[in-house]
Order: C-alpha cells, then sequence, then structure tokens
C-alpha cells in the first residue's frame, strides 16, 4: 500500500516539477537564471533511468522517467530558442557514457551510477543561482517541487532502510534550499530596488 502509494505521488511530482519552469520560461520569454546543463543533464539522465527501467522491467520508473524527460526536453528547446545552447555537449557526453556503463556493466551499475549523478546533474543551477543576478526565468515552484520530492523519496528510503533512496531524498532537499534561498534573496532585492 504505501510502495503504491508512493509511486502515485511520485509520478505527480514528476509530471509537475517542470511544469513551473516551463511556464515561467514562457510568460517572461527570457532564459536569465537558467542553467542550460541542468536541463540538458536531467534529459539525459532521466533517459538513462528510462533504459534501466525497461532493462530491469519496473515500469513505474519507466513512467517517472519519461515525464521527466518530456519536461526537460520541453525546458531544453525553450533555452535553445531563446539563445542558452549551453550543456549540450555535457549531455552527449552523459548519454554516451551512461550508455557505456549498461553496455560493459550492466542495469545495476547503471543503476548505481544514475543515482550518484543527481548531484552532478543540478550543480549547475545550483551555482547559476548563487552567481547569477538576474534570475528573471528562474521558477521557484519546481525547486520547491524538487524537495517534496527529496521529502517522498528520502522517506520511503527511510521506511524501507534502503541508503540510496535516503541520500537521494537528502540532495534534493539540499539542492531544493541552495536554490531556493537565492532566489529569494533576489526577489526582495528587485521588490525594494527603486522603480
Amino acid at each position: 500500500m504505501l510502495e503504491s502509494t508512493l509511486t502515485v505521488l511520485a509520478v505527480v511530482l514528476a509530471l509537475t516539477q517542470p511544469v513551473p519552469q516551463i511556464v515561467r520560461l514562457l510568460r517572461t520569454r527570457s532564459t536569465a537564471g537558467v542553467s542550460g546543463p541542468t536541463a540538458w543533464l536531467g534529459l539525459a539522465i532521466n533517459t538513462g533511468w528510462m533504459a534501466y527501467g525497461f532493462g530491469q522491467g519496473l515500469p513505474p520508473v519507466i513512467v517517472l522517467s519519461l515525464a521527466y524527460v518530456i519536461g526537460y526536453a520541453i525546458i531544453a528547446t525553450l533555452l535553445v530558442q531563446g539563445g542558452n545552447r549551453r550543456g549540450i555537449g555535457a549531455a552527449a557526453g552523459a548519454g554516451v557514457g551512461l550508455a557505456g556503463v549498461a553496455t560493459v556493466l550492466g542495469w545495476t551499475a547503471l543503476g548505481t551510477v544514475l543515482a550518484l549523478t543527481v548531484a552532478v546533474q543540478f550543480l549547475p543551477q545550483v551555482v547559476e543561482a548563487w552567481r547569477s543576478d538576474d534570475l528573471t526565468a528562474l521558477a521557484p515552484g519546481t525547486y520547491l517541487v524538487c524537495g517534496l520530492d527529496g521529502l517522498v523519496w528520502g522517506g520511503y528510503g527511510a521506511v524501507v532502510a534502503d541508503l540510496p533512496l535516503v541520500l537521494y531524498g537528502v540532495v534534493m532537499v539540499g539542492v531544493a534550499v541552495l536554490v531556493l534561498v537565492p532566489r529569494r534573496r533576489w526577489a526582495r532585492r528587485v521588490a525594494l530596488a527603486p522603480s
């Protein structure tokens, strides 16, 4: 029962996580503050998760990963249309590397590598959030959902004593905080700036 409930919640989170970012990119017509490498790596890594789901016969992983692939593909396309092409090469390299891991070392190794890449995927966005003077296009709602995703999977990992899931949860909550803090500071600074 708990597993089914968490799977449904995870699917809802996967479907909703990219939506605020997509809406904000469309509404602001800006890419300021959004990391291209994070979007492109998200596309490559979640394609890897989809392959892992197929290879291991795990339909929930396939569905979740497909939702993320679609979301990241839309975000990456909007970034390219806005002139932000950074990260395409990194994603291509990651895709080749992940395919190599699956081919040479098997599905278990691929799953382990994919779990570790979460921090790598979001590191460029964390850096962008802290360094950028303009976070106009960065959607806080996406990172609120990231934090919730981390709480759900980290909590589930604690319940079933699965350390990788707990670590995933810690990383996702950390990413959310590390992106939302500078975004909040930027929004406050903009609101207080003289017109």
